[in-house]
């Protein structure tokens, strides 16, 4: 088993674009820790490696989409936009008329919850103690670490 987890797919400006939106679907607040980090955008490049290739290049060029956008509401791309720029642009996404729109909003958003939610250090703050058969091996060790936060990640 690899000691250190490469980000294969989430890099540079998709990187930088999926941490802001993942700090701004869920932000840190009252201890809780961010959704926009690197270990959450690890656990979420694991999944898109055993996505199909055509839906991954679909929620990649989204993430890209929203990178550009940011340019239409503030003058800057997303990643560097104010935290209330960047939740008004992604409430257009989720309210858009434009059905591949809101798709994409809720498609990037799930990826950024079951990125957050995955990693054991949220879960005391949800009252949830693991899954209920903690003792069976997972399918693949390397997301038991990601979600450990025991494997460093390099990007």
């Amino acid at each position: 088993m690899a000691s250190t987890y490469k980000i294969q797919f989430l890099k540079g400006k998709k990187l930088q674009t999926f941490i802001a939106i993942a700090d701004t679907i869920i932000p840190a607040s009252e201890g809780f820790p961010t959704g926009g980090d690197l270990q959450t955008a690890a656990v979420v490049d694991w999944a898109l490696r055993r996505m199909p290739d055509d839906l991954r290049s679909k929620l990649l060029l989204f993430i890209t989409i929203i990178h550009y956008l940011g340019f239409f509401v503030g003058g800057k791309n997303f990643s560097k936009l104010s935290y209330n720029q960047r939740a008004k642009l992604l409430r257009w996404l989720e309210h858009s008329k434009i059905g591949l729109l809101r798709v994409g909003f809720f498609g990037i958003k799930n990826y950024a919850c079951m990125g957050y939610f995955t990693r054991e250090n949220t879960w005391q703050y949800f009252d949830y103690d693991g899954p209920i058969l903690p003792e069976i091996d997972y399918s693949d060790p390397e997301i038991r670490l990601l979600s450990q936060g025991k494997i460093k990640i390099d990007v």
